[in-house]
């Protein structure tokens, strides 16, 4: 059953897939790593509240999962998995999660913020970063899907 994480400022899904909007998410190959560069995101000036990491269990079992979702949410999956955006990322988290990553995510609702974000994370090698905008996902750092 799908969890919603009081950490998150605004929706956390659409069309019923998770989507934390205005949130960049972080992969790492480990919880001790991400809160490496939790820290490097809280040196940079974000605030304490938003910035938070999660061990990749948490992530793809409770807040990722499809399951619970009612016929509403069913329907607007199928229209998702068809366009094969969301769901793509998804399975990426679960690959991450199922070696034993973790991810560190940054609320940065605006410019400004994106950008001292993707300043910490140039710096910071995750194995790859994506932000959530209100019209789509945008890719921080992603690499050939043969690396993840």
């Amino acid at each position: 059953m799908r969890k919603h994480w009081d950490f998150f400022k605004e929706s956390d899904t659409s069309m019923g897939v998770f989507y934390p909007l205005h949130y960049v998410v972080a992969a790492f190959e480990s919880e001790e790593r991400a809160k490496i560069v939790e820290i490097r995101f809280l040196d940079a000036g974000f605030a304490r509240e938003d910035v938070a990491v999660a061990d990749g269990r948490f992530v793809v079992d409770l807040l990722e999962t499809t399951d619970g979702s009612n016929l509403i949410e069913k329907a607007q999956q199928t229209v998702v998995r068809a366009v094969g955006t969301e769901f793509g990322y998804l399975d990426d988290d679960r690959k991450i999660a199922d070696k034993g990553g973790a991810f560190v995510f940054a609320y940065a609702p605006d410019d400004e913020s994106t950008a001292r974000a993707t300043d910490v994370l140039t710096f910071a090698h995750p194995i790859y970063a994506r932000r959530y905008n209100a019209l789509g996902i945008h890719r921080i750092h992603y690499p050939r899907q043969s690396v993840l």
